[in-house]
């Protein structure tokens, strides 16, 4: 789904550019998950194991712009993406596809100032005008953060996966399976 390009003046002052993906940022958006990647340790894959080509990438990002079903934003300054967000449905099968998945990563010098907030309320909004009942994600236990936003914008605990994510040094974390009921 295409999203209008919009500013947003952040808490410290600066702007930020909110819109949605284009094939165009494939490179951008490799460089921004290698960075992401290796700030947190909650997000599913390590900076190695992210290994798309450009190429691949600006495909995945085509088809998420023309999926009438998903919204894929970004947040970008000074010409570097900060943050991305996205909401997609659980496919194309009858008995799914009221639920939407969300996702949201925001670079750490970026966090307090807005962003996160902004691209949940738009993702929330899409949801809410594209039919969907509700909205799923799942974050690790002790990413307290990313929870408690989730709180501020209406998500519930509804179950939690034991041993959801193995780190290389072998420890677990939980996951907890979040929901927004929209209907």
């Amino acid at each position: 789904m295409i999203y209008p390009a919009e500013t947003l003046k952040l808490r410290d002052g600066r702007e930020c550019t909110l819109r949605s993906v284009e094939a165009a940022d494939a490179a951008k958006m490799l460089e921004y998950m290698k960075i992401m990647l290796g700030e947190t340790p909650f997000l599913l894959r390590t900076p190695e194991e992210f290994n798309y080509t450009a190429e691949e990438e600006a495909g995945i990002l085509e088809r998420r712009k023309w999926d009438p079903r998903c919204l894929m934003l970004l947040a970008e300054t000074e010409g570097k993406i900060v943050a991305n967000a996205d909401i997609q449905s659980h496919g194309p099968k009858s008995r799914v596809m009221h639920r939407g998945e969300l996702g949201i990563s925001v670079r750490k010098d970026y966090w307090h100032q807005g962003i996160g907030s902004a691209l949940m309320e738009r993702l929330i909004a899409f949801a809410e005008k594209s039919g969907f009942e509700q909205i799923e994600l799942t974050v690790e236990s002790k990413n307290r953060r990313a929870i408690a936003l989730y709180m501020r914008y209406g998500f519930t605990v509804y179950g939690t996966r034991p041993h959801g994510m193995k780190y290389p040094d072998g420890s677990y974390d939980d996951d907890y399976l979040m929901v927004k009921m929209l209907k």
